[in-house]
């Protein structure tokens, strides 16, 4: 190298910055379960329905020709209830940060707006699934709606655990952990068909939609595929709709159940969309605060509850291990 050759290292004075003007976001968004169920108005924190039950059929109903009629005891329907919970989240920026020149973004409000959007609602998945039972609302104490881990009181496969009631509002109890085997689920498949439930979806953890995917059942796990110029053979490693005695599931891996709690990753769910609902009492809103200083502040929440029209119609197996081996 020729003496006093100017180097980029030397350093030279004032080198134009190459920043690429764009954020990398590639972290999940996905929301299964909230994204898949109805909305319904709430008009009250505590919400309550009804639901009703048809009894045993009996092949013995047979009258007595001319006989006086005689009056069974009648039963009531049951009234189910929960909690509505605020999820809510915050963003405070100077009006400095807003207005200086960003890459990537021309507003940091908008930005973090966009952000927290998605946040909140993973949350209200979380809550949907996880929570164990419904807390009522005080001056020092947040209010939170029962979820799908506190709802499925019915159709349950357990080990050593037991078994929530939302009637009660009893928590479940996670008992000694197990392997998730295709004999568990077929079995509370059956049940929730018994139950006038469709079994439509399997929603679980990513580790259990690999274990899962390992049972064997009827399946051929090769099959022929043709392109233009042969006929390749497919090895199927993974499948998404599990077929069976009553019906097909979809297997619905989800993302938020990775997180920590026996409701998220210890358990496994056998749902209807169309029987569950998230009832709105606050759709998502976005609302500025009082001005502090030199800064804005915004508050973005929505209050919301989940309305498991007949728990019976679902079913859970519990007490598995985190990878379901």
């Amino acid at each position: 190298m020729p003496a006093n050759t100017l180097l980029t290292s030397t350093p030279i004075v004032r080198l134009a910055e190459d920043v690429e003007d764009k954020i990398y976001n590639f972290r999940p968004t996905d929301t299964p379960l909230v994204s898949s169920i109805e909305r319904t108005s709430v008009d009250a924190v505590f919400h309550e329905w009804t639901a009703d039950t048809y009894r045993t059929p009996n092949p013995a109903n047979a009258a007595i020709e001319g006989a006086d009629a005689t009056f069974a005891a009648q039963t009531q329907p049951l009234t189910y209830s929960n909690r509505t919970q605020i999820v809510q989240d915050t963003i405070s920026v100077s009006n400095t940060a807003e207005v200086v020149k960003k890459y990537g973004r021309k507003s940091e409000i908008a930005r973090l707006k966009t952000k927290k959007a998605v946040e909140l609602k993973k949350d209200i998945e979380a809550a949907a699934i996880a929570n164990g039972t419904a807390v009522t609302g005080t001056s020092g104490v947040a209010g939170q709606m029962r979820g799908l881990y506190g709802w499925i009181a019915t159709v349950n496969s357990l080990n050593t655990g037991t078994a929530p009631n939302p009637i009660t509002n009893t928590a479940p109890v996670l008992g000694t952990l197990r392997a998730f085997t295709e004999t568990l689920l077929q079995t509370v498949i059956r049940t929730v068909y018994e139950n006038g439930g469709d079994a439509a979806v399997l929603m679980v953890n990513p580790q259990h939609k690999v274990k899962v995917s390992s049972f064997t059942g009827n399946v051929q796990r090769t099959n022929e595929v043709a392109d233009k110029t042969k006929m390749n053979t497919r090895l199927q490693t993974a499948f998404t709709i599990y077929g069976h005695d009553f019906g097909e599931t979809k297997v619905v891996p989800n993302r938020v159940m990775t997180g920590a709690g026996a409701g998220l990753i210890n358990t496994a769910y056998v749902i209807d969309y169309d029987k569950i609902k998230l009832g709105q009492l606050r759709p998502m809103q976005t609302q500025e605060l009082a001005i502090v200083g030199d800064s804005r502040q915004w508050q973005m929440l929505t209050e919301v509850t989940l309305v498991v029209g007949q728990e019976s119609t679902l079913g859970a197996v519990r007490d598995l291990t985190a990878t379901g081996s």
